[in-house]
């Protein structure tokens, strides 16, 4: 098991020095990957904004196919997704986890702080991305290393936390849980215009279409309705 505690220098590692701290941390293929890229000290790795996006450009080259194969999981649409259990010390990751859910688990008081910070961390995320958008969330991301996740890892955040709004589905648990977290009992709301020219659309995730005038069950709209796999059946 590797120490936990950080030299004092680290941010001024530069090549064997550097590479080998990264091997200590995470393995042998965070290095091949940061050697291929030419990060070849803390400093630049830290300016870095994403060391995996290079899984998604199309080369040809030995070395890259090669690390691509070890650290990336192929899908039969030829895409390549990255592995993590590929791309981290097995056995560090094992011991450390191990130790870290023994001491929250003996200290309440820390379990729910990590709980506490946990969803404030993710609320946090989401509603920067709901209230800047893509561009302005993109901007503090790439300017702040480290302090938000990439848009992929925030679209996967978002559709875990059911957060994405769907179709004459409608969510009064939820409702109502957020209510009596704030301490409410009235809410009002309007309707939602923002679709200027009205059409048909796709949604890949439930496999259905929106935009039509949806039927309703007494007086409530029956969600998914559309849900066809056949153009001529629509």
């Amino acid at each position: 098991m590797m120490d936990d505690t950080m030299t004092d220098n680290v941010f001024s590692f530069k090549n064997d020095e550097f590479f080998g701290f990264i091997h200590t941390l995470v393995g042998q293929q965070i290095v091949d990957i940061l050697k291929f890229q030419s990060i070849t000290s803390t400093q630049s790795l830290i300016r870095y904004p994403n060391i995996f996006d290079i899984f998604n450009m199309k080369c040809s080259e030995h070395d890259f196919l090669s690390i691509r194969k070890t650290s990336c999981l192929e899908l039969d649409d030829g895409q390549f997704i990255q592995e993590q259990n590929k791309i981290s010390d097995d056995n560090y990751m094992d011991v450390d986890s191990n130790l870290t859910f023994d001491l929250i688990n003996k200290n309440p008081l820390l379990k729910n702080l990590v709980l506490w910070y946990q969803r404030i961390g993710s609320e946090g995320v989401t509603n920067t991305n709901k209230n800047g958008g893509k561009l302005t969330y993109e901007f503090i991301r790439l300017n702040t290393p480290g302090s938000l996740p990439s848009l992929t890892m925030l679209s996967t955040l978002i559709l875990n936390s059911n957060l994405k709004i769907s179709e004459a589905k409608f969510r009064f648990d939820q409702l109502q849980k957020h209510f009596k977290n704030l301490n409410l009992q009235y809410a009002f709301g309007s309707e939602d215009a923002t679709g200027v020219i009205k059409k048909i659309k796709y949604d890949s995730i439930t496999n259905k279409f929106i935009g039509f005038p949806t039927p309703l069950d007494h007086g409530v709209p029956i969600k998914e309705y559309y849900h066809t796999d056949s153009l001529d059946t629509l």
